[in-house]
């Protein structure tokens, strides 16, 4: 079941307003997968999606297919579309790629950055690590977006926020299964300040390392349940 979104949360970066339909549904569903509203297994069909946009089927058909074809979501037999249970192994190389690729984003951004968007960063931190003391993950999954793509977008990059969008895209469903079941080690959500603190300082190469180790935490998660899960048993 799709979970509530928060009040008034950010577009994607990508959005636009005034794009044609079809548009305007992908990147609606595109956030909804980024920012966790739906889990690994949960289902997608094209009517419900329709009823609740309350819009005709075929733009929502061509946004589903559009993220199967981004491998965001996998279509089934009967018309319907589902977050696909990935392996552990392969959500952990999906982390990887994006601590990399958002280190570099993070090292380009942060001689671009001005003193009122790092300053913004700073607010985010403070909102995130009160979302996380409140257990408001809803609050926090849009916090935590808003603080990356703060960053990712001062880089001047766009072909490399739309690849870091997409990884996000096939991410969300675990970031937020992650959360939900805890596994977690207790400083997980304390990077965002030390991140704010490097850009502010200017130190591009320190930004950068603490946005790797943040990202890491999906990598090492799953990597650790990769590993359980090839236990022997008893």
């Amino acid at each position: 079941m799709k979970r509530a979104a928060p009040a008034a949360p950010a577009r994607p970066i990508s959005a636009r307003f005034g794009e044609p339909l079809n548009e305007q549904v992908y990147q609606r569903l595109k956030w909804a997968l980024m920012v966790g509203d739906y889990l690994p297994g949960n289902k997608l069909s094209i009517r419900t999606v329709a009823a609740e946009m309350n819009i005709s089927m075929m733009p929502v058909r061509e946004a589903l297919k559009r993220l199967v074809s981004e491998r965001a979501l996998k279509s089934s037999a009967n018309r319907s579309f589902q977050i696909e249970r990935l392996a552990p192994k392969r959500v952990s190389d999906l982390f990887f790629l994006r601590a990399c690729l958002e280190g570099i984003a993070t090292e380009l951004a942060t001689p671009m950055l001005t003193g009122a968007q790092i300053d913004r960063l700073d607010e985010l931190a403070v909102l995130s690590s009160e979302d996380v003391d409140e257990g408001n993950m809803d609050h926090y999954l849009v916090h935590n977006y808003n603080f990356h793509f703060t960053i990712y977008t001062a880089a001047d990059n766009p072909e490399l926020v739309s690849i870091i969008e997409g990884l996000w895209a096939q991410t969300g469903p675990y970031l937020r299964a992650g959360y939900d079941h805890r596994l977690s080690t207790l400083d997980w959500h304390e990077m965002h300040g030390p991140i704010a603190k490097a850009i502010r300082a200017r130190d591009a190469a320190g930004a950068r390392a603490l946005m790797e180790r943040d990202i890491s935490w999906g990598t090492e998660v799953y990597n650790e349940l990769d590993r359980f899960s090839r236990m022997p048993a008893g």
